[in-house]
């Protein structure tokens, strides 16, 4: 799950790093622009964008019927203030359009680098909105705050149609690795991470150690189970309060902790299955949907360019195990 950013000999050494703390993140100036892989890089925007445009796409209704709300229960929050009431259902569509249209360019790196913060631009306008009818709605927060990272960055000269058109115009290839490739991932971690720590802590700044300690989850779980006429892995953990402990603790500690994985790559193994695990943990029980936080941590912190790399290097061991039989 740790970010090694190059072939070869550049690989065993950040497998020998693997297991090491990098107490290089107290450098952050040093630390953030470290050479980075821009096939890692390219994984990025194709899984942030592919995210978006599913997210979107999949459920146009969601944007669609907010023009429908009274003006009169409009709250909007941030940018929204600039507005007096929803934007008629046209704007809507208009907008949804677009975010779906440039991030399936963005992902697929077909004039990326305008695409990407046109369909950012849009995912923020429509996710604004969503989130302006009296209850904030997060479940896209992260996903877009990675995003913007990746907005000024170089992310499409490899893994890309920008790159393959490059290539037909025989222009020089971009470079395995390069300190411009780097500094975007190590920003979304930065990103995932603290967020997650935040939360953490924001439960414990309003409720201490009780959140985990106390009934509170117990009585959480019972009560989404009402609201769905019943859940039954939801009733079995609230039943059994060391089970409804243990997961309270285990959500403290996750969460609280996630920097950590930022400073010791080999604890990533831990992180991101156990942010994976809540959330879905979240959605049986709860019926809460944050599959867009899940696969924007999977998305930055899985290294796509080692399993590239191993990939490949199955690929020519298959190859040289079954040679092609030779012509007469």
């Amino acid at each position: 799950m740790c970010v090694r950013t190059a072939r070869g000999r550049g690989v065993s050494r950040a497998s020998r790093d693997y297991f090491k703390l990098d107490l290089g993140v107290m450098r952050p100036d040093r630390w953030l622009f470290q050479p980075g892989s821009a096939r890692q890089l390219a994984a990025v925007r194709i899984g942030l964008c592919a995210v978006l445009a599913l997210r979107v796409a999949l459920r146009p209704n969601l944007y669609l019927d907010l023009s429908q709300q009274e003006a009169s229960l409009f709250r909007p929050l941030s940018w929204a203030k600039l507005f007096h009431h929803m934007p008629s259902r046209g704007l809507l569509l208009a907008a949804l359009i677009v975010c779906v249209v440039a991030a399936v360019c963005a992902a697929a790196g077909f004039r990326g680098r305008i695409a990407l913060p046109i369909a950012w631009v849009a995912g923020v306008f429509l996710n604004g909105f969503l989130t302006s009818q009296g209850k904030v709605v997060h479940n896209d927060v992260l996903l877009l705050l990675c995003m913007f990272a990746l907005i000024p960055a170089r992310h499409s000269d490899v893994w890309s149609v920008d790159a393959w058109l490059a290539r037909r115009r025989s222009e020089p290839p971009a470079p395995d690795v390069s300190v411009r490739y780097g500094w975007p991932v190590r920003t979304a971690m930065v990103v995932i991470a603290f967020t997650y720590c935040i939360t953490g802590l924001h439960k414990l700044q309003f409720t201490g150690f009780d959140w985990a300690s106390s009934d509170n989850l117990r009585w959480v779980l019972y009560t989404a189970s009402d609201s769905q006429n019943g859940n039954s892995l939801g009733l079995f953990i609230a039943d059994h309060p060391l089970l409804a402990h243990v997961f309270a603790w285990g959500t403290l500690v996750v969460e609280c902790t996630f920097p950590l994985a930022l400073v010791w790559p080999v604890s990533r193994w831990f992180y991101v299955p156990g942010v994976v695990g809540m959330h879905a943990g979240i959605y049986a029980t709860m019926h809460l949907n944050y599959v867009a936080m899940a696969a924007t941590v999977v998305i930055v912190y899985v290294n796509w360019a080692w399993i590239a790399d191993r990939l490949e290097q199955r690929g020519a061991d298959r190859h040289r195990l079954h040679p092609a039989p030779a012509r007469t």
